[in-house]
């Protein structure tokens, strides 16, 4: 009898640790695994609205304006061995140009500048020759041949070298006529030859 109330005891001890370790024990259920994270690629750099692109190539002015883009331009042209070259630079915005050649002077003891700007439904150009100013101005007409007659000393059609750079930033005041010269206003002029030689056709 002296060993069973021992062994009761111990069954109880053994029943309870059973039951703590079933049901009250730490709590080792596993977890969910976390939703899937899908691995996307890192942004792309933002476009810098003010990065430049450089381009080259043959073409002509009439060419390049009609890109419709803005851009400025080196250009090169050889009217052929015998002459010297005519370069210059030009710059288009929306249907806008001007450009600024250096050719030599007529006499060609010297260089002088030709310029043009075609803008607001008007061409302007003008020539400095050591300083002095001589301009013109005239409705624009786009038509090919008027513009080959037109733009000296490079032919609209004609194929120039060019390096050229997209002009995101652009200065619209190169647009402007130069305020300093007195543009002669050719089709009044011509109109007034036009009075002139039909009032003395008239006289005969």
């Amino acid at each position: 009898m002296k060993f069973i109330m021992p062994l009761v005891v111990l069954a109880f001890v053994v029943a309870g640790f059973a039951y703590y370790t079933l049901f009250t024990g730490p709590n080792t259920a596993t977890l969910p695994a976390p939703d899937r994270v899908e691995q996307l690629a890192p942004p792309a750099d933002p476009v810098d609205p003010n990065e430049r692109t450089a381009f080259s190539g043959e073409s002509s002015l009439a060419s390049l304006l009609a890109r419709g883009d803005s851009i400025e331009c080196a250009i090169t042209h050889i009217p052929n061995p015998l002459e010297a070259e005519i370069t210059g630079n030009i710059f288009t915005n929306v249907g806008q140009l001007r450009g600024d050649f250096i050719v030599p002077t007529p006499d060609l003891a010297g260089q002088m500048v030709t310029s043009i700007i075609i803008a607001e439904d008007t061409i302007w150009q003008w020539t400095d020759i050591d300083g002095e100013l001589v301009g013109s101005k005239q409705p624009a007409n786009f038509d090919t041949p008027t513009l080959e007659r037109l733009v000296p000393p490079v032919g609209f059609a004609t194929i120039v070298q060019y390096d050229c750079l997209t002009w995101p930033r652009v200065d619209r005041t190169v647009f402007e006529a130069p305020t300093q010269i007195l543009f002669t206003d050719v089709a009044s002029a011509s109109f007034e030859e036009g009075i002139i030689f039909l009032e003395n056709e008239g006289e005969f």
